[in-house]
């Protein structure tokens, strides 16, 4: 079977049309892309001492992320990569993922708003950071300097953008 001219057209005004689709997606989702690594933010709004267990020599931190969304869409996380440095010494690598979640039940940021999301980190004592835990253990969070950075991943319909962050305090 051969089609006739006017089934000839028909294949190429659907090709035309599928590319052109195609186009706009990409389109859309590049400008969107740009726009969530310019407006989206990610800060350390509070560490605080969750649980030490003594017979372990293990304390678990809870650690607040403060997403802020200056755009008009409204976004989501699906994974924060993060490290933690103490007193200039490096307790570690986590995560906070919401991968294995479907995308509308994560939690949202809407528009123009900041979202905490809590990760908890749990690291083993050591020498190197004998005064830091020391003071962590009395509950002087403040008393220390930290320094987390990492990076965020935010999604929207259109596209998975990762943020990188870094908070010194």
């Amino acid at each position: 079977m051969t089609l006739g001219r006017k089934g000839k057209m028909v294949v190429v005004g659907a090709a035309v049309v599928m590319v052109a689709i195609f186009m706009i997606a990409w389109y859309r989702t590049v400008i969107e892309e740009g726009e969530i690594s310019q407006s989206v933010r990610i800060g350390i709004q509070g560490v605080s001492v969750k649980d030490v267990d003594f017979n372990n020599n293990t304390m678990t931190l809870t650690i607040n992320f403060g997403i802020t969304n200056n755009t008009d869409k409204i976004i989501t996380v699906s994974k924060i990569d993060y490290e933690v440095t103490v007193d200039g010494v490096t307790l570690g690598r986590n995560f906070l993922s919401y991968e294995d979640i479907s995308l509308v039940g994560r939690p949202p940021v809407f528009t123009r708003q900041t979202t905490t999301l809590n990760s908890d980190f749990t690291f083993n004592y050591s020498p190197n950071i004998d005064t830091s835990w020391n003071k962590l253990i009395r509950g002087d969070v403040d008393g220390v300097e930290w320094n987390i950075k990492g990076t965020a991943e935010i999604e929207t319909a259109w596209s998975i953008t990762p943020i990188p962050f870094e908070e010194q305090f």
